[in-house]
């Protein structure tokens, strides 16, 4: 099962406060790039999961939301998104920003 265009659409119009925006479809989901930074992914389930770092995953961890399992169940550095923070575009936008932020930080240290 793919991610629905329906799904896309609404994330990609409540991220659109956070940055330039591209995406792309891959292995059922869309990976989302936030000024040229890919730091989102909306998984084949139409779950949508922002990248973490030391500096933005205790505020997940605190939400108890659940990582990204990719197609082979590893789980990765990206957490799901609250439905109350995906739903609240200024939030959204904040929480996107840390993500991009994180991103950027594990490609200098790689």
């Amino acid at each position: 099962m793919a991610a629905s265009s329906e799904c896309s659409d609404y994330v990609l119009g409540q991220l659109a406060g956070a940055g330039t925006i591209s995406h792309r479809e891959m292995f059922g989901g869309v990976a989302i790039y936030i000024d040229t930074t890919f730091c989102a992914i909306i998984g084949s389930s139409n779950r949508f999961y922002l990248r973490i770092g030391q500096g933005n995953v205790a505020d997940f961890e605190a939400e108890g939301m659940d990582r990204f399992s990719g197609g082979k169940g590893k789980g990765t550095l990206d957490y799901e998104v609250p439905e109350h923070v995906l739903e609240d575009p200024a939030l959204l936008t904040i929480c996107a920003g840390k993500a991009r932020d994180e991103a950027l930080a594990a490609k200098k240290v790689a």
